[in-house]
């Protein structure tokens, strides 16, 4: 069962617990729920003087109410959410909270409706976004200013959209990931191999350099390092101690991963590991590594281009 919850005013959980438990889904309610539902409570109560709302303590009872939902590990449905309705010109604390998620903003909501503590909850219960409904609809159950809607399992919902997801045996597209960059013009070329090796081993997903122009029109270098938001501190107290630069800017993107499967030809040569990629399930990347390559190409005194070749021929021909 895929439930997708679409508000059209910000969320609240007091209005999203009744369609819930028409849906059978909140029966689960222990001791650990209400353990995992006081520890959220913790973490949203300062932020209370941002949101001055008189319903507050009704937000705190629906999410102990709503706990059971986001303390199970296996729960049996898969939480979706479509674009949430926030007020204009939250305060960055408050902000903070929508990390991740689609977003429609509007002056006419007030400061007072938003719910910090929907936000906490939806990301314990492990919530993802939708942009858009596919699939069947088999059923609606509607709360004040939102309806929670029942896709029936087996339809599609296309490529998952996740934060820091490092397994990458499935495609997906990972929000969670930040492009630092620091423009430098007085760095060695000797420095900035050390750099990118460093970044490398500090956790960077990518580094590269790309040559520009700067001011006074001298030449300099662009370096980019993608890495996941919760390395970016660390990535960038490197780059601070490591190069020049004064100013590292840093701007939110997607990946979209491939899904990954390794296998392992037999060449007349010798053995050869060979990385897969599959999008929508359909075969569409197969690159032998090259180390394994190399190493055959210059035992047997053949050409590497032949031993790739013939790695990518017998691995485009094994079925999965």
């Amino acid at each position: 069962m895929k439930l997708v919850i679409r508000a059209e005013a910000p969320l609240a959980l007091r209005h999203l617990v009744a369609p819930l438990r028409r849906l059978g889904v909140l029966e689960h309610r222990d001791d650990t729920a209400l353990g995992r539902g006081e520890a959220l409570l913790g973490q949203v109560r300062s932020l209370r003087a941002l949101c001055p709302s008189v319903r507050w303590e009704e937000e705190e009872e629906a999410l102990l109410q709503l706990a059971g939902v986001a303390s199970q590990d296996s729960p049996p449905f898969e939480l979706l959410v479509q674009p949430l309705p926030v007020p204009a010109g939250l305060p960055l604390p408050l902000l903070e909270l929508m990390t991740g998620w689609e977003l429609t903003e509007k002056k006419e909501w007030g400061m007072e409706t938003f719910s910090p503590l929907a936000m906490a909850w939806l990301r314990e219960a492990g919530a993802k976004p939708l942009a858009e409904l596919e699939g069947r609809l088999q059923r609606i159950e509607k709360g004040e200013g939102l309806a929670v809607l029942v896709l029936e399992d087996g339809e599609a919902q296309g490529i998952s959209v996740v934060r820091e997801q490092r397994n990458h045996e499935e495609e997906h597209i990972d929000e969670g990931m930040l492009l630092l960059q620091a423009n430098l013009d007085d760095s060695s070329p000797e420095w900035l191999a050390y750099v990118m090796e460093l970044c490398l081993r500090a956790g960077a997903n990518d580094v590269h350099f790309q040559p520009v122009t700067m001011k006074k029109s001298r030449p300099g270098t662009l370096l980019q390092v993608m890495c996941y938001q919760s390395e970016a501190e660390a990535l960038k107290t490197l780059l601070f101690t490591e190069t020049t630069t004064f100013g590292i800017r840093s701007f939110p993107v997607a990946c979209h991963r491939l899904a990954r499967r390794f296998v392992t030809v037999a060449t007349e040569w010798g053995e050869v590991t060979v990385k897969l990629g599959f999008h929508r399930e359909k075969k569409v990347q197969v690159a032998p590594e090259y180390a394994a390559c190399a190493k055959l190409a210059e035992a047997a005194g053949v050409p590497l281009r032949q031993v790739y070749q013939q790695a990518v021929q017998l691995a485009s021909e094994k079925s999965l």
